[in-house]
């Protein structure tokens, strides 16, 4: 017990610190991609009244966090994966319903359209802004160096993460209001965005290549609109 976990996270940081050295580049060069999209920042950066709001919590949490090596993975061969149910962070968040479409109901609905496409919500998770008042449980340690005997900068992580028990839930959610809100303009992207995803990919069609091009055009809309 104590007003953080820091002594855990830190530990947790610094077995990253000993993983091969090309992952560990790779790790950094995730870390700096995730910076640049504003998906963290570090705690100095932040305004002064939310790192007072910071400092003077009760309890500060930092996400103990590991890297996870996809070396097939085009887009993102090394993914930061927090995990919170080493700090019960997980136990005592509301998860919600199983609220994921069925993955043999997108297959069956697909296999009846002449004409296929398929793609993921690129960084579905990080899409989701956190208020201010997570920013206190959200903090994360780093360091470029990734060298052992160095404390890492804290950043506050701005965003919603792989991981945490609820995010899933609330992306899901997050795209069903946008479907719906967009239900009128770009009718076309109701379907891909409600009954034919599972989670971030998208499995959807049409019956001729023309209304396909019309689908994907109002999806990507919809969820830059989003």
């Amino acid at each position: 017990r104590g007003p953080n976990n820091l002594y855990q996270a830190l530990r947790v940081y610094r077995a990253q610190c000993h993983k091969p050295p090309e992952i560990r580049n790779q790790i950094v060069a995730a870390q700096a991609d995730l910076a640049a999209r504003g998906f963290m920042v570090p705690l100095t950066s932040l305004p002064p009244e939310k790192q007072e709001m910071i400092k003077s919590a009760p309890f500060t949490h930092y996400f103990p966090w590991r890297a996870v090596y996809k070396p097939g993975s085009v887009s993102t061969p090394v993914r930061l994966v927090v995990d919170p149910s080493c700090t019960g962070l997980n136990v005592i968040l509301a998860k919600g319903e199983n609220m994921l479409t069925r993955i043999p109901d997108i297959l069956v609905r697909l296999r009846t359209k002449r004409c296929a496409w398929s793609t993921d919500v690129s960084k579905l998770y990080n899409m989701l802004h956190l208020s201010d008042s997570a920013l206190p449980y959200s903090l994360f340690l780093f360091s470029p160096s990734l060298a052992d005997n160095t404390m890492p900068e804290v950043w506050a992580m701005t965003r919603a993460w792989y991981g945490i028990t609820l995010t899933g839930n609330q992306s899901g959610v997050a795209l069903e209001r946008i479907a719906e809100a967009k239900r009128d303009t770009l009718p076309l992207a109701v379907d891909p965005l409600t009954k034919e995803r599972y989670v971030d990919n998208i499995a959807s069609g049409a019956d001729d290549e023309e209304a396909r091009k019309d689908q994907i055009i109002q999806t990507t809309d919809a969820l830059a609109a989003g």
